[in-house]
């Protein structure tokens, strides 16, 4: 009688390979907008043009009709290659590309001082009414502007702007943010309307006068209402940050530890 075979040993089993780490891919932060582009060709080449290049004789000249057609196309190109490049809006370029578009745009059209002079102010009238009217709809356009989560913790200030309870103050921080800015359009509209009345008075629409007279328009438009709006933008975001501060009870800088 033959003795039972033994039971065969389990074979041994494979190590369990180790589960393969999650990983979370991080998005690239956006590239920078560049401030010198920007600046070249939404405001220093469209005057440049506009100036110099609007005349019927010399060597860059092309005619006032088309040295607006080329002032109007480099804002435009610019946004476009930026946009493409950054996937991102930047409003003050916008603006700036806007007011440079409807500046030639209007000059086509040849219309006189006093009209060209009402566009002037219509346009910063027309954003301080935004302003003021996207705070009324309870989607104030400064908080946008302001609270950039790029420069601010934004998440923290809402929630401990709730938990304390300040919700009604940070409205009313809102709402006189929001009239500083507007207040810096309405200064911008009287000053644009005196400045393109200074430089068009007594030219005569589609001429070469006309013409270098737009470009002085946008040239000294961008000093002498870009610099006040500015300097409203700087007072009204400063007036932010101290005013967030109190209803937080956060520093400065952990206040502007942007997420």
């Amino acid at each position: 009688m033959s003795s039972p075979s033994p039971d065969p040993s389990p074979a041994p089993s494979a190590p369990a390979s180790a589960a393969p780490v999650a990983t979370t891919a991080t998005a690239p932060p956006p590239k920078k907008e560049n401030a010198l582009a920007n600046l070249m060709l939404n405001v220093l080449l469209p005057v440049t043009i506009l100036s110099y290049c609007g005349k019927e004789t010399g060597t860059l000249a092309v005619g006032p009709k088309w040295a607006l057609v080329l002032a109007m196309a480099l804002p435009l190109g610019y946004q476009a290659y930026d946009w493409y490049q950054r996937r991102q809006i930047n409003p003050f370029s916008i603006l700036g590309m806007v007011g440079v578009l409807l500046t030639g745009g209007l000059g086509l059209l040849e219309l006189s001082a006093q009209a060209f002079a009402v566009k002037e102010a219509a346009i910063p009238l027309l954003l301080a009414v935004l302003f003021l009217w996207t705070h009324r709809a309870g989607k104030p356009l400064v908080k946008s502007l302001l609270m950039n989560p790029e420069l601010m913790d934004v998440a923290a200030v809402e929630r401990l702007v709730k938990e304390r309870r300040e919700e009604k103050a940070f409205q009313e921080l809102l709402w006189q943010a929001t009239c500083w800015l507007a207040a810096s359009f309405v200064i911008s509209a009287v000053l644009n309307y005196g400045v393109a009345l200074h430089f068009l008075s007594g030219k005569i629409p589609g001429s070469e006068a006309y013409t270098a007279a737009l470009g002085k328009i946008t040239g000294w438009g961008f000093l002498i209402t870009g610099v006040p709006m500015m300097g409203f933008m700087i007072m009204a975001f400063q007036r932010m940050i101290k005013g967030l501060q109190r209803l937080t009870g956060l520093s400065r800088d952990a206040l502007m530890a942007g997420g």
